[in-house]
C-alpha cells in the first residue's frame, strides 16, 4: 500500500523502478505445458484456461479507498465451461496512475489466485487471460506482465478499447475497424493486424473476432510465457462472442456482485 503522503510524481518514479526490475524478468517466448500449430494455429495438450477481471465503482474510477470486485474463473478447454470460480469484494489502497494500472490491482489478483491455489490446486489455469494490455503498453509492460512475472503465470493482454501509444503513430480504432470492414468487403479472410510501431517494434495484434461481420476488434497482447503466435491462437479458440470466454465470463461475474453490493447499500 503506498504511503498516503506520497505525491503523484513520487509515486510513479518508485513505481517505474518496480516495473523495470520486473521487465527485467519478464518472458516472450512459449513456456507453457502445451503447443500451438504453427500450420494452423491447432493447440494441443491446453485443458485449463484462466481468466481475470476487476470491476469499480464509477466513484472509485480512478481514486484510492472503497471497494471494488475481483473474479478469477477457470475455463476447460476446448468446452469453455467454467470448473472453478472466485469472485469477491476487495478494498483498493490505491489510486489509478497512468501507465500503472497493474499495481492498483496486483493485490486483489493475489488474493484470488491464493484461494485457487488452497482451495482447488489441480484445477490451477494452464494459461491466463487477463482482462488489459501486455506489451501493448508505454513501456511494452502492462498489467498482463505484471501479473504473469509477479506469479510466474502464463499471461495473455485482451484489451476491449485501444491504448495509444506514442510509437503507434497513425493507427487508432476506427482505421482498424475501417480495415477490417474493407477486407470484408474485398473478399479477403485477413482477420488480424500487427501492431507495429514507427521503431519497428510489435506491440500486439488487433483480432477481429469470427463472423461475416465483425470489424471491431480486440487488442491481444504478450503476458509473460507466450509469445504472440500462442496469444493469438489461445485468445481466437476461446471466443464464441467478441470479448473472449474466460474474460467475458469474469468480467460478467464481477459487474454482477459490484452491482448486488450497491443495492445493499
Amino acid at each position: 500500500m503506498p504511503d498516503n503522503s506520497e505525491g503523484a510524481a513520487e509515486l510513479a518514479h518508485r513505481w517505474r523502478m518496480e516495473q523495470m526490475e520486473l521487465r527485467s524478468q519478464h518472458e516472450e517466448t512459449d513456456r507453457v505445458s502445451f503447443t500451438v500449430s504453427e500450420a494452423d494455429g491447432t493447440i494441443s495438450g491446453l485443458e485449463r484456461v484462466g481468466g481475470v477481471d476487476i470491476s469499480y465503482p464509477k466513484d472509485l474510477a480512478h481514486e484510492a479507498g472503497g471497494t471494488a470486485v475481483v473474479t478469477l474463473v477457470v475455463l476447460s478447454f476446448p468446452a469453455l465451461e467454467v470448473l472453478y470460480e472466485v469472485t469477491e469484494s476487495v478494498p483498493i489502497d490505491t489510486p489509478y496512475v497512468a501507465g500503472f494500472l497493474a499495481f492498483r490491482e496486483i493485490a486483489a489478483y493475489r488474493q484470488a489466485f491464493a484461494r485457487l491455489l488452497s482451495a482447488r490446486p489441480q484445477l490451477a489455469p494452464q494459461i491466463v487471460l487477463v482482462d488489459g494490455n501486455g506489451t501493448l503498453h508505454p513501456q511494452r509492460f502492462g498489467s498482463a506482465c505484471h501479473l504473469g512475472v509477479a506469479l510466474d503465470i502464463a499471461t495473455v493482454g485482451v484489451a476491449k478499447n485501444y491504448l495509444h501509444i506514442d510509437d503507434l503513430a497513425g493507427i487508432d480504432a476506427r482505421g482498424l475497424k475501417r480495415m477490417f470492414a474493407a477486407s470484408l468487403d474485398d473478399g479477403c479472410c485477413s482477420r488480424d493486424v500487427k501492431l507495429v510501431g514507427t521503431s519497428g517494434v510489435c506491440y500486439g495484434m488487433a483480432v477481429a473476432p469470427a463472423g461475416p461481420d465483425a470489424v471491431n476488434p480486440v487488442f491481444v497482447s504478450v503476458g509473460h510465457r507466450v509469445s504472440l503466435q500462442t496469444a493469438v491462437a489461445v485468445v481466437r479458440a476461446c471466443s464464441i462472442h467478441r470479448i473472449p470466454e474466460p474474460i467475458r465470463i469474469a468480467d460478467q461475474r464481477s459487474r454482477a456482485l459490484l452491482r448486488l453490493l450497491h443495492q445493499e447499500h
